[in-house]
Protein backbone atom coordinates (compact mmCIF):
# COMPACT_ATOMS: atom_id res chain seq x y z
CA UNK A 1 0.00 0.00 0.00
CA UNK A 2 1.10 3.35 -0.57
CA UNK A 3 2.20 5.16 2.23
CA UNK A 4 0.71 8.60 3.62
CA UNK A 5 2.71 10.79 5.33
CA UNK A 6 3.38 14.83 5.38
CA UNK A 7 5.68 14.86 8.23
CA UNK A 8 9.21 15.44 7.43
CA UNK A 9 10.52 11.81 8.09
CA UNK A 10 13.63 11.74 7.03
CA UNK A 11 14.77 14.62 9.95
CA UNK A 12 13.47 12.72 12.52
CA UNK A 13 11.74 9.12 13.33
CA UNK A 14 11.06 9.39 17.36
CA UNK A 15 9.89 11.89 19.47
CA UNK A 16 13.60 12.39 20.82
CA UNK A 17 14.35 13.19 16.84
CA UNK A 18 11.92 15.34 16.73
CA UNK A 19 12.56 17.42 19.99
CA UNK A 20 16.41 17.30 18.91
CA UNK A 21 15.10 19.05 15.51
CA UNK A 22 13.16 21.63 17.20
CA UNK A 23 15.65 22.41 19.58
CA UNK A 24 18.33 23.11 16.12
CA UNK A 25 15.79 25.29 14.69
CA UNK A 26 15.65 22.34 11.44
CA UNK A 27 11.84 22.06 12.12
CA UNK A 28 9.31 24.65 13.51
CA UNK A 29 6.28 23.49 16.13
CA UNK A 30 3.46 25.19 13.63
CA UNK A 31 5.48 22.71 10.84
CA UNK A 32 4.98 19.56 13.18
CA UNK A 33 1.55 20.42 14.38
CA UNK A 34 0.29 21.49 10.81
CA UNK A 35 1.81 18.24 9.63
CA UNK A 36 0.16 15.95 12.17
CA UNK A 37 -2.96 17.41 11.81
CA UNK A 38 -3.10 17.07 7.83
CA UNK A 39 -2.05 13.53 8.80
CA UNK A 40 -4.99 12.92 10.82
CA UNK A 41 -7.13 14.75 8.05
CA UNK A 42 -6.25 11.68 5.63
CA UNK A 43 -6.00 8.78 7.99
CA UNK A 44 -8.40 9.16 10.79
CA UNK A 45 -11.55 8.54 9.22
CA UNK A 46 -9.64 5.12 8.46
CA UNK A 47 -8.15 4.80 11.69
CA UNK A 48 -10.35 5.76 14.39
CA UNK A 49 -7.39 7.60 16.20
CA UNK A 50 -9.03 10.80 17.60
CA UNK A 51 -12.18 11.24 19.68
CA UNK A 52 -11.90 14.76 19.33
CA UNK A 53 -9.13 17.42 17.68
CA UNK A 54 -8.39 20.59 18.79
CA UNK A 55 -6.82 22.08 15.49
CA UNK A 56 -7.10 25.85 16.31
CA UNK A 57 -5.85 25.73 19.54
CA UNK A 58 -2.52 23.38 18.74
CA UNK A 59 -1.73 25.51 15.85
CA UNK A 60 -2.22 28.64 18.44
CA UNK A 61 0.01 26.75 21.20
CA UNK A 62 2.70 25.89 18.36
CA UNK A 63 2.88 29.76 17.45
CA UNK A 64 3.38 30.57 20.67
CA UNK A 65 5.82 27.97 21.24
CA UNK A 66 7.99 28.68 18.06
CA UNK A 67 7.78 32.84 19.99
CA UNK A 68 9.15 31.01 22.84
CA UNK A 69 12.85 32.39 23.74
CA UNK A 70 14.82 29.39 23.70
CA UNK A 71 16.33 29.98 27.43
CA UNK A 72 12.13 29.67 28.14
CA UNK A 73 11.55 26.58 26.18
CA UNK A 74 11.14 23.10 27.88
CA UNK A 75 11.99 19.56 26.92
CA UNK A 76 9.15 19.05 25.04
CA UNK A 77 9.20 22.38 23.31
CA UNK A 78 6.69 22.58 20.18
CA UNK A 79 6.20 18.69 19.68
CA UNK A 80 2.74 17.44 19.19
CA UNK A 81 1.29 15.20 21.50
CA UNK A 82 -2.15 13.04 22.20
CA UNK A 83 -4.03 12.26 25.15
CA UNK A 84 -6.22 9.66 26.26
CA UNK A 85 -9.79 10.69 26.81
CA UNK A 86 -10.18 9.59 30.13
CA UNK A 87 -7.99 12.84 31.07
CA UNK A 88 -9.47 16.13 31.49
CA UNK A 89 -8.00 18.80 28.68
CA UNK A 90 -9.17 22.15 28.98
CA UNK A 91 -10.02 22.50 24.95
CA UNK A 92 -12.18 19.60 25.37
CA UNK A 93 -14.91 17.36 27.46
CA UNK A 94 -14.31 13.86 29.06
CA UNK A 95 -16.07 10.97 27.55
CA UNK A 96 -13.57 8.03 28.10
CA UNK A 97 -15.80 6.89 24.32
CA UNK A 98 -19.33 6.41 26.47
CA UNK A 99 -22.23 7.86 25.97
CA UNK A 100 -23.85 7.61 29.56
CA UNK A 101 -20.69 9.99 30.52
CA UNK A 102 -21.40 13.27 31.88
CA UNK A 103 -19.56 16.04 29.57
CA UNK A 104 -19.82 18.36 31.83
CA UNK A 105 -17.33 16.65 33.84
CA UNK A 106 -14.16 18.95 34.67
CA UNK A 107 -14.75 21.21 31.65
CA UNK A 108 -11.74 24.19 31.21
CA UNK A 109 -9.35 21.96 33.28
CA UNK A 110 -6.63 19.76 32.82
CA UNK A 111 -5.83 16.75 34.84
CA UNK A 112 -1.62 17.22 36.34
CA UNK A 113 -0.71 14.53 33.70
CA UNK A 114 -1.28 17.14 30.80
CA UNK A 115 -0.58 20.31 32.96
CA UNK A 116 2.96 18.47 33.16
CA UNK A 117 3.43 17.94 29.75
CA UNK A 118 2.60 21.60 28.75
CA UNK A 119 5.00 22.83 30.99
CA UNK A 120 7.27 20.90 29.32
CA UNK A 121 6.65 22.48 26.18
CA UNK A 122 3.99 19.75 24.75
CA UNK A 123 1.44 20.66 21.81
CA UNK A 124 -1.74 18.74 22.97
CA UNK A 125 -3.64 18.43 18.88
CA UNK A 126 -6.63 16.23 20.09
CA UNK A 127 -7.93 13.14 22.78
CA UNK A 128 -7.76 9.58 21.38
CA UNK A 129 -10.24 6.83 21.36
CA UNK A 130 -10.03 4.04 24.10
CA UNK A 131 -12.00 1.24 25.25
CA UNK A 132 -14.87 2.92 27.19
CA UNK A 133 -13.79 3.31 30.58
CA UNK A 134 -10.78 1.75 30.08
CA UNK A 135 -12.20 -1.60 29.88
CA UNK A 136 -13.44 -3.88 27.13
CA UNK A 137 -13.45 -3.43 23.39
CA UNK A 138 -15.65 -1.09 20.99
CA UNK A 139 -19.98 -1.46 20.79
CA UNK A 140 -20.69 -1.11 16.83
CA UNK A 141 -24.07 -0.03 18.20
CA UNK A 142 -22.25 3.26 19.68
CA UNK A 143 -21.22 6.28 17.17
CA UNK A 144 -17.80 6.65 18.45
CA UNK A 145 -14.97 6.52 15.85
CA UNK A 146 -13.78 2.20 15.75
CA UNK A 147 -9.56 2.30 16.71
CA UNK A 148 -8.32 0.12 13.80
CA UNK A 149 -5.11 -1.52 13.65
CA UNK A 150 -2.81 0.27 11.13
CA UNK A 151 -0.90 -2.94 9.97
CA UNK A 152 -4.49 -4.47 9.37
CA UNK A 153 -7.51 -2.41 9.62
CA UNK A 154 -9.13 -6.00 9.87
CA UNK A 155 -7.63 -6.19 13.39
CA UNK A 156 -7.75 -5.03 17.50
CA UNK A 157 -5.30 -2.56 18.36
CA UNK A 158 -5.51 -4.21 21.57
CA UNK A 159 -6.65 -1.96 24.69
CA UNK A 160 -7.24 0.38 26.35
CA UNK A 161 -5.39 3.10 24.97
CA UNK A 162 -6.21 2.44 21.47
CA UNK A 163 -6.14 5.49 19.81
CA UNK A 164 -2.55 6.34 21.08
CA UNK A 165 -0.93 2.86 19.51
CA UNK A 166 -2.51 3.08 16.60
CA UNK A 167 -1.68 6.98 15.92
CA UNK A 168 2.11 6.66 16.72
CA UNK A 169 2.17 3.13 14.51
CA UNK A 170 0.56 5.72 11.70
CA UNK A 171 2.83 8.31 12.43
CA UNK A 172 0.51 10.76 12.89
CA UNK A 173 1.77 11.83 16.38
CA UNK A 174 5.29 10.51 17.76
CA UNK A 175 4.37 10.44 21.60
CA UNK A 176 1.00 10.39 24.02
CA UNK A 177 -0.35 9.64 27.35
CA UNK A 178 -1.99 6.63 28.36
CA UNK A 179 -3.71 4.72 31.58
CA UNK A 180 -2.65 0.76 31.74
CA UNK A 181 -4.82 -1.52 34.45
CA UNK A 182 -4.24 -5.05 32.80
CA UNK A 183 -2.00 -3.95 30.13
CA UNK A 184 -4.03 -0.44 28.53
CA UNK A 185 -0.59 1.18 27.56
CA UNK A 186 1.68 -2.00 26.96
CA UNK A 187 -0.91 -4.29 24.84
CA UNK A 188 -1.49 -1.39 22.26
CA UNK A 189 1.95 -0.85 22.12
CA UNK A 190 2.53 -4.46 21.30
CA UNK A 191 -0.01 -5.21 19.13
CA UNK A 192 0.59 -1.56 16.81
CA UNK A 193 4.36 -2.18 16.68
CA UNK A 194 5.46 0.77 19.37
CA UNK A 195 7.22 1.72 22.60
CA UNK A 196 5.00 1.26 25.91
CA UNK A 197 6.23 2.11 29.55
CA UNK A 198 3.34 0.90 32.39
CA UNK A 199 5.63 3.33 35.34
CA UNK A 200 5.56 1.95 39.13
CA UNK A 201 2.07 2.62 41.07
CA UNK A 202 1.80 6.06 41.70
CA UNK A 203 4.34 7.27 40.36
CA UNK A 204 2.24 9.38 37.96
CA UNK A 205 -0.42 11.67 39.09
CA UNK A 206 -3.87 10.45 38.32
CA UNK A 207 -5.93 13.10 39.42
CA UNK A 208 -8.62 14.22 36.59
CA UNK A 209 -8.45 10.85 35.58
CA UNK A 210 -11.49 8.44 35.38
CA UNK A 211 -10.56 5.50 37.25
CA UNK A 212 -11.10 1.83 36.37
CA UNK A 213 -9.20 -0.02 39.04
CA UNK A 214 -7.72 2.87 41.12
CA UNK A 215 -5.57 0.39 42.97
CA UNK A 216 -4.28 -0.49 39.75
CA UNK A 217 -4.48 2.07 37.03
CA UNK A 218 -1.18 3.43 35.74
CA UNK A 219 -0.24 6.51 33.68
CA UNK A 220 2.03 6.05 31.45
CA UNK A 221 4.05 7.39 28.47
CA UNK A 222 3.60 5.87 24.97
CA UNK A 223 6.56 6.45 22.05
CA UNK A 224 8.42 4.97 19.20
CA UNK A 225 11.18 4.45 21.22
CA UNK A 226 12.27 3.94 25.15
CA UNK A 227 14.07 7.34 24.63
CA UNK A 228 10.92 8.77 23.37
CA UNK A 229 8.68 7.50 27.25
CA UNK A 230 11.70 8.27 29.02
CA UNK A 231 11.76 12.01 27.63
CA UNK A 232 7.84 11.88 28.54
CA UNK A 233 8.19 9.86 32.01
CA UNK A 234 11.04 12.85 32.72
CA UNK A 235 8.20 15.55 31.93
CA UNK A 236 5.45 13.51 33.92
CA UNK A 237 7.81 13.06 37.38
CA UNK A 238 10.10 16.15 37.16
CA UNK A 239 12.59 13.58 37.39
CA UNK A 240 15.53 11.83 34.57
CA UNK A 241 14.43 9.13 33.12
CA UNK A 242 16.11 9.52 29.18
CA UNK A 243 18.51 6.34 28.55
CA UNK A 244 22.08 7.75 28.23
CA UNK A 245 23.08 7.97 24.33
CA UNK A 246 27.05 6.10 25.87
CA UNK A 247 25.32 2.98 26.93
CA UNK A 248 26.18 3.50 30.22
CA UNK A 249 22.68 2.27 31.59
CA UNK A 250 21.93 -0.20 28.96
CA UNK A 251 22.32 -3.91 29.80
CA UNK A 252 25.92 -5.16 30.51
CA UNK A 253 25.79 -7.08 33.55
CA UNK A 254 21.95 -7.03 33.44
CA UNK A 255 20.56 -9.97 35.46
CA UNK A 256 17.83 -11.20 33.29
CA UNK A 257 15.15 -13.88 34.22
CA UNK A 258 12.86 -15.36 31.65
CA UNK A 259 10.51 -17.88 33.04
CA UNK A 260 10.99 -20.49 30.14
CA UNK A 261 7.96 -22.22 30.85
CA UNK A 262 5.17 -19.57 30.49
CA UNK A 263 7.08 -19.07 27.40
CA UNK A 264 5.97 -22.71 26.37
CA UNK A 265 2.21 -22.29 27.33
CA UNK A 266 0.02 -23.17 24.96
CA UNK A 267 -1.09 -19.91 23.54
CA UNK A 268 2.02 -18.39 22.47
CA UNK A 269 2.44 -18.82 18.93
CA UNK A 270 5.63 -20.17 17.26
CA UNK A 271 6.60 -16.85 15.46
CA UNK A 272 6.43 -15.13 19.56
CA UNK A 273 8.48 -17.61 20.86
CA UNK A 274 11.47 -17.39 17.93
CA UNK A 275 11.40 -13.55 17.53
CA UNK A 276 11.23 -14.05 21.72
CA UNK A 277 14.49 -16.35 21.53
CA UNK A 278 16.00 -13.60 19.28
CA UNK A 279 15.63 -10.91 21.26
CA UNK A 280 16.83 -12.75 24.43
CA UNK A 281 20.15 -13.83 22.41
CA UNK A 282 20.56 -10.02 21.16
CA UNK A 283 20.15 -8.53 24.79
CA UNK A 284 22.87 -11.30 25.68
CA UNK A 285 25.22 -10.26 23.08
CA UNK A 286 25.18 -6.68 24.40
CA UNK A 287 26.47 -7.80 27.74
CA UNK A 288 23.10 -8.80 29.75
CA UNK A 289 23.22 -12.54 31.33
CA UNK A 290 20.13 -14.45 31.04
CA UNK A 291 19.01 -17.21 33.45
CA UNK A 292 15.64 -19.45 33.85
CA UNK A 293 13.36 -17.73 36.62
CA UNK A 294 10.14 -19.43 37.78
CA UNK A 295 7.19 -17.54 38.22
CA UNK A 296 5.01 -19.41 40.27
CA UNK A 297 3.37 -16.39 41.86
CA UNK A 298 1.82 -15.74 37.63
CA UNK A 299 -1.20 -17.59 37.87
CA UNK A 300 -2.14 -15.83 40.82
CA UNK A 301 -1.22 -12.64 40.55
CA UNK A 302 -3.48 -12.79 37.23
CA UNK A 303 -6.48 -13.97 39.58
CA UNK A 304 -5.40 -10.87 41.98
CA UNK A 305 -5.78 -8.72 39.44
CA UNK A 306 -8.77 -9.68 37.73
CA UNK A 307 -10.76 -9.79 40.89
CA UNK A 308 -9.43 -6.44 42.05
CA UNK A 309 -10.42 -4.69 38.81
CA UNK A 310 -13.88 -5.84 38.21
CA UNK A 311 -14.62 -5.31 41.88
CA UNK A 312 -13.35 -1.71 42.25
CA UNK A 313 -14.79 -1.05 38.41
CA UNK A 314 -18.15 -1.95 39.92
CA UNK A 315 -17.42 0.31 43.01
CA UNK A 316 -16.77 3.23 40.83
CA UNK A 317 -19.11 2.67 37.77
CA UNK A 318 -21.86 0.78 39.18
CA UNK A 319 -24.26 4.05 40.38
CA UNK A 320 -24.10 5.51 37.09
CA UNK A 321 -24.38 1.65 35.53
CA UNK A 322 -28.14 1.64 37.84
CA UNK A 323 -28.98 4.84 36.00
CA UNK A 324 -28.24 4.60 32.65
CA UNK A 325 -27.29 0.90 31.71
CA UNK A 326 -28.19 1.10 28.21
CA UNK A 327 -26.24 3.72 27.84
CA UNK A 328 -23.13 2.13 28.13
CA UNK A 329 -21.48 -0.48 25.57
CA UNK A 330 -21.97 -3.83 25.81
CA UNK A 331 -18.63 -5.19 26.60
CA UNK A 332 -18.32 -2.41 29.14
CA UNK A 333 -21.47 -2.95 31.32
CA UNK A 334 -21.41 -6.90 31.05
CA UNK A 335 -17.96 -6.35 32.83
CA UNK A 336 -18.37 -4.20 35.29
CA UNK A 337 -21.33 -5.58 36.52
CA UNK A 338 -19.97 -8.64 37.07
CA UNK A 339 -18.27 -7.27 39.53
CA UNK A 340 -20.91 -6.97 41.89
CA UNK A 341 -21.21 -10.53 42.46
CA UNK A 342 -17.63 -10.19 44.34
CA UNK A 343 -18.76 -8.43 47.37
CA UNK A 344 -16.00 -6.31 49.23
CA UNK A 345 -15.09 -9.59 51.02
CA UNK A 346 -13.15 -11.20 47.94
CA UNK A 347 -11.69 -8.08 45.99
CA UNK A 348 -10.11 -7.33 50.07
CA UNK A 349 -8.56 -10.54 50.47
CA UNK A 350 -7.34 -10.91 46.49
CA UNK A 351 -5.72 -7.38 47.46
CA UNK A 352 -4.17 -8.77 50.33
CA UNK A 353 -3.09 -11.52 48.92
CA UNK A 354 -1.49 -9.51 46.04
CA UNK A 355 0.76 -7.78 48.51
CA UNK A 356 1.75 -10.78 50.04
CA UNK A 357 2.38 -12.45 46.73
CA UNK A 358 4.65 -9.44 45.26
CA UNK A 359 6.34 -9.13 48.46
CA UNK A 360 7.78 -13.12 48.34
CA UNK A 361 8.32 -12.67 44.36
CA UNK A 362 10.50 -9.30 45.31
CA UNK A 363 12.72 -11.55 47.88
CA UNK A 364 12.77 -13.84 45.07
CA UNK A 365 14.58 -11.12 42.95
CA UNK A 366 17.03 -9.87 45.50
CA UNK A 367 17.73 -13.16 46.61
CA UNK A 368 20.16 -16.02 45.36
CA UNK A 369 20.10 -16.33 42.30
CA UNK A 370 17.82 -13.03 41.72
CA UNK A 371 17.24 -11.11 38.92
CA UNK A 372 17.30 -7.24 37.83
CA UNK A 373 14.54 -7.65 35.10
CA UNK A 374 11.99 -10.21 33.90
CA UNK A 375 11.89 -11.02 30.54
CA UNK A 376 8.30 -12.04 28.55
CA UNK A 377 6.47 -11.41 25.34
CA UNK A 378 4.19 -8.50 26.03
CA UNK A 379 1.16 -10.93 24.42
CA UNK A 380 1.71 -13.99 23.23
CA UNK A 381 0.64 -13.21 19.42
CA UNK A 382 0.37 -10.52 16.72
CA UNK A 383 -3.02 -8.44 16.23
CA UNK A 384 -6.33 -11.14 16.28
CA UNK A 385 -8.84 -10.00 13.78
CA UNK A 386 -12.20 -8.47 15.20
CA UNK A 387 -13.97 -10.82 13.39
CA UNK A 388 -12.24 -13.98 15.41
CA UNK A 389 -13.27 -14.42 18.73
CA UNK A 390 -10.63 -15.66 21.19
CA UNK A 391 -11.82 -19.09 22.92
CA UNK A 392 -11.14 -18.73 27.12
CA UNK A 393 -6.76 -19.67 27.44
CA UNK A 394 -6.28 -19.26 23.48
CA UNK A 395 -4.12 -16.22 24.41
CA UNK A 396 -2.43 -16.07 27.84
CA UNK A 397 -2.25 -12.47 29.45
CA UNK A 398 1.53 -11.44 30.31
CA UNK A 399 0.61 -8.21 31.22
CA UNK A 400 -1.94 -8.35 33.85
CA UNK A 401 -0.01 -9.52 36.57
CA UNK A 402 2.46 -6.95 37.14
CA UNK A 403 -0.57 -4.45 37.65
CA UNK A 404 -1.43 -6.92 40.41
CA UNK A 405 2.59 -5.83 41.82
CA UNK A 406 2.33 -2.63 40.78
CA UNK A 407 5.89 -3.05 39.06
CA UNK A 408 7.23 -1.05 36.24
CA UNK A 409 7.18 -2.52 32.51
CA UNK A 410 8.12 -1.61 29.23
CA UNK A 411 6.87 -3.12 26.28
CA UNK A 412 9.01 -2.83 22.86
CA UNK A 413 9.07 -4.16 19.59
CA UNK A 414 10.74 -7.33 18.72
CA UNK A 415 9.81 -8.52 15.63
CA UNK A 416 6.91 -9.65 13.55
CA UNK A 417 4.92 -12.88 12.52
CA UNK A 418 4.48 -14.23 8.98
CA UNK A 419 1.99 -11.98 8.34
CA UNK A 420 4.25 -8.91 9.01
CA UNK A 421 2.43 -8.68 12.63
CA UNK A 422 4.02 -6.84 14.87
CA UNK A 423 5.36 -9.02 17.88
CA UNK A 424 6.61 -7.51 21.25
CA UNK A 425 9.08 -8.06 24.58
CA UNK A 426 7.97 -7.08 27.78
CA UNK A 427 10.93 -6.03 30.32
CA UNK A 428 9.53 -6.14 34.12
CA UNK A 429 11.99 -4.53 37.10
CA UNK A 430 11.18 -3.73 40.65
CA UNK A 431 9.53 -0.59 41.88
CA UNK A 432 11.01 2.41 41.27
CA UNK A 433 13.72 0.85 38.59
CA UNK A 434 12.17 2.98 35.71
CA UNK A 435 15.83 3.51 34.09
CA UNK A 436 16.94 0.10 34.78
CA UNK A 437 14.22 -0.57 32.27
CA UNK A 438 14.48 2.67 29.67
CA UNK A 439 18.36 1.92 29.72
CA UNK A 440 17.64 -1.68 28.25
CA UNK A 441 15.27 -0.78 26.44
CA UNK A 442 17.61 2.19 24.77
CA UNK A 443 20.20 -0.24 24.25
CA UNK A 444 18.07 -2.77 22.52
CA UNK A 445 16.52 -0.49 20.33
CA UNK A 446 20.33 1.09 19.26
CA UNK A 447 20.95 -2.45 17.89
CA UNK A 448 17.50 -3.21 16.47
CA UNK A 449 15.63 -1.72 14.10
CA UNK A 450 11.75 -3.21 14.80
CA UNK A 451 10.92 0.08 16.83
CA UNK A 452 11.11 2.19 13.44
CA UNK A 453 8.77 0.00 11.40
CA UNK A 454 6.03 2.03 10.39
CA UNK A 455 2.85 0.67 9.19
CA UNK A 456 1.14 1.98 5.52
CA UNK A 457 -2.77 2.03 6.19
CA UNK A 458 -4.07 2.93 2.75
CA UNK A 459 -6.72 5.54 3.33
CA UNK A 460 -8.88 3.98 0.19
CA UNK A 461 -9.41 1.30 2.47
CA UNK A 462 -13.01 0.48 3.49
CA UNK A 463 -13.18 -2.14 6.77
CA UNK A 464 -15.61 -4.42 7.38
CA UNK A 465 -18.08 -2.89 10.28
CA UNK A 466 -17.21 -4.09 13.67
CA UNK A 467 -18.79 -7.52 14.41
CA UNK A 468 -21.96 -7.65 17.13
CA UNK A 469 -20.61 -9.12 20.63
CA UNK A 470 -21.06 -12.85 20.49
CA UNK A 471 -23.80 -14.68 22.25
CA UNK A 472 -22.20 -15.86 25.59
CA UNK A 473 -23.05 -19.61 27.26
CA UNK A 474 -25.27 -19.61 30.01
CA UNK A 475 -23.60 -19.74 33.42
CA UNK A 476 -24.17 -22.31 36.26
CA UNK A 477 -28.14 -21.65 37.79
CA UNK A 478 -26.35 -21.38 41.55
CA UNK A 479 -24.00 -19.05 39.92
CA UNK A 480 -26.63 -17.60 37.90
CA UNK A 481 -29.08 -16.81 41.14
CA UNK A 482 -26.01 -15.36 43.12
CA UNK A 483 -25.58 -13.29 40.64
CA UNK A 484 -28.78 -12.37 39.66
CA UNK A 485 -29.89 -11.30 43.50
CA UNK A 486 -26.26 -9.28 43.64
CA UNK A 487 -27.42 -7.17 40.38
CA UNK A 488 -30.79 -6.61 41.74
CA UNK A 489 -29.05 -5.58 45.13
CA UNK A 490 -27.17 -3.46 42.98
CA UNK A 491 -30.23 -1.74 41.26
CA UNK A 492 -29.13 -3.20 37.80
CA UNK A 493 -32.03 -5.06 35.49
CA UNK A 494 -30.25 -6.28 32.41
CA UNK A 495 -31.91 -7.68 29.78
CA UNK A 496 -31.78 -11.51 29.17
CA UNK A 497 -28.87 -11.33 26.87
CA UNK A 498 -26.41 -9.17 28.85
CA UNK A 499 -27.65 -10.85 32.12
CA UNK A 500 -26.68 -14.53 30.61
CA UNK A 501 -23.48 -12.93 29.52
CA UNK A 502 -23.01 -11.28 33.27
CA UNK A 503 -23.94 -14.82 34.69
CA UNK A 504 -21.40 -16.14 32.66
CA UNK A 505 -18.44 -13.39 33.26
CA UNK A 506 -19.19 -13.86 37.11
CA UNK A 507 -19.45 -17.54 37.37
CA UNK A 508 -16.02 -17.49 36.12
CA UNK A 509 -14.95 -14.59 37.83
CA UNK A 510 -16.17 -16.08 41.74
CA UNK A 511 -14.82 -19.23 40.80
CA UNK A 512 -11.52 -17.58 40.27
CA UNK A 513 -11.44 -15.36 43.15
CA UNK A 514 -12.50 -17.86 45.88
CA UNK A 515 -9.61 -20.37 44.71
CA UNK A 516 -7.47 -17.94 44.61
CA UNK A 517 -8.51 -17.27 48.70
CA UNK A 518 -8.43 -21.19 49.18
CA UNK A 519 -4.62 -21.14 47.33
CA UNK A 520 -3.29 -18.42 50.27
CA UNK A 521 -5.46 -18.76 53.06
CA UNK A 522 -4.93 -16.07 55.73
CA UNK A 523 -2.30 -16.07 58.30
CA UNK A 524 -3.74 -17.76 61.37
Amino acid sequence: MERHSSRMEQSFETLSGAVHALRTGAVSSRELVTAALADADALDPLLGVFVTRFPGQALAAAREADARPAGERGPLHGVPLAVKDNFAAAEGPVTAQSPAHDPGLWRGLDASAVTRLRSAGAVVIGKTTMAEYAMGRPDPAHSFPVPRNPWDVERWTGGSSTGNGAGIAAGIFLGALGTDTSGSVRLPAALCGTTGLKPTHGLVPLDRCLPLSPSQDVAGPMGVSAADCGLLLSALTGRPYVPDEAGETGVRGLRIGVPYGLVEAPGVTGACRSAFAEALRGLAELGAETREFELPEFPSLLAVNATVMLGEAFAAHGTRLAARWELHGRAFRRLAAAGAALGPGLVDRARLTGAALTAGLLERMDGPGGVDVIATPTWPAGARPYHQEAAPGDELNFTAPWNATGFPALALPMGADEAGLPLSLQLVARPHAERTLLGAGAAYQRATAWHLRRATPDPAIRPRPLPEPPPAEGALETAGDLVTAALAAAGLAPGPEDLTAVRATAHALLKSARELAQAHPEPA
